[in-house]
């Protein structure tokens, strides 16, 4: 597992793709042992205080573990490519590790603004240390990797709205599983569903209603019918509503092919499961359309707000106003809601 190191490093260094500590009495990288480093260091009576665990976070640094580089106003990151290296006038960066900074297309290393940080993080970055662990603030700091090596830069708006679509996706896969499971408390029997769809179609400007079962005496079925004329034209909608679990079959296409009507007709096949392929030929063939389960809750999802009060009861949904942030950072994700509106490219600080 990478563990991310506050290294805080000769700024001058970093051009070099280099991170480095202090101690020019100790040549770290003539040590492949940690151990064997610190009976030099005790023979040649060195007094290193109580920076041993520092010495060590530095010395045991890795080829995939992410260095932070604190620099004025701003942090820069980089992964370690393994290899050490010593240079005696090297001052407090004597000591070195081969570091891949994030750099922009001029060779310049790309600044994050520590006010663009968690309060959590940028506090951190106070302490008296100058090898620490930031291993607590993986998320963060992982989301800012993934970003400079996806775009090359951090856009904060862009965490923000990853965060809201992400919740928006994990609502529609829980509300796809209970509508699928039976977990709402829609009335049973299939009715609940076409309710619920009749719904959708009247806030879709359609007059609509639940049709009498069991007109015909062949297969041909309709669920819901629904009309909607405006003064240049007209449309009616049949409908097959299937509560299903797990894949719907062609039966349903098969009863609204069967509808005979003298004039033009929409076919619908609405289901909260899956829908072969097969099936989706056949539906192909009988000019019938389907929405499967996804496309369902997407619909009800694009409509949850005028949905009515007992529905959205029904559906267990509520609609609340709510603060979008890592659970690990409710301070960073906050101060980014503030700043949704004020987008900017990261500038160098």
């Amino acid at each position: 597992m990478s563990k991310i190191i506050l290294v805080r490093s000769p700024s001058e260094l970093i051009s070099k793709n280099l991170a480095g500590y202090g101690w020019d009495c100790i040549e770290m990288s003539s040590f492949s042992d940690f151990e064997d480093l610190m009976k030099y260091v005790e023979g040649e009576q060195i007094n290193i205080g109580r920076q041993r665990n520092q010495i060590s976070r530095f010395f045991h640094a890795k080829p995939g573990d992410i260095v932070v580089v604190p620099v004025h106003r701003a942090i820069v990151i980089g992964i370690v490519r393994g290899g050490k290296s010593y240079d005696e006038n090297g001052g407090y960066g004597a000591n070195r590790i081969n570091v891949d900074y994030f750099k922009n297309e001029h060779g310049e290393p790309i600044k994050i603004p520590r006010a663009k940080l968690s309060q959590r993080l940028e506090s951190r970055l106070k302490i008296r240390m100058t090898i620490a662990s930031l291993n607590e603030f993986a998320d963060e700091i992982e989301g800012y990797v993934t970003q400079l090596k996806d775009n090359n830069q951090v856009c904060f708006d862009s965490i923000f709205q990853q965060k809201k679509d992400k919740q928006v996706a994990d609502f529609k896969e829980t509300l796809l599983s209970r509508l699928r499971n039976g977990s709402t408390t829609l009335a049973s029997g299939g009715y609940g569903l076409e309710r619920l769809v009749k719904e959708l179609m009247e806030l879709e400007g359609y007059s609509a209603h639940i049709a009498a079962k069991n007109k015909t005496s062949d297969i041909s079925d309709v669920d819901i019918e629904a009309s909607r004329t405006d003064p240049v034209s007209s449309n009616r909608v049949f409908i097959q509503v299937k509560h299903h679990r797990g894949e719907t079959s062609g039966w349903g296409i098969r009863q609204l092919a069967e509808i005979e009507e003298d004039e033009h007709v929409d076919k619908w096949l609405i289901t909260t499961a899956t829908v072969s392929d097969d099936t989706l030929e056949l539906a192909k063939r009988e000019n019938v359309s389907v929405m499967d389960g996804e496309k369902l809750v997407d619909w009800i999802y694009d409509r949850i707000n005028e949905l009515s009060p007992s529905t959205k009861e029904q559906l267990g949904v509520g609609i609340l106003p709510q603060i979008i942030y890592d659970n690990t950072d409710e301070a960073r994700f906050n101060k980014l809601a503030m700043n949704a509106s004020k987008k900017q490219e990261l500038k160098t600080v």
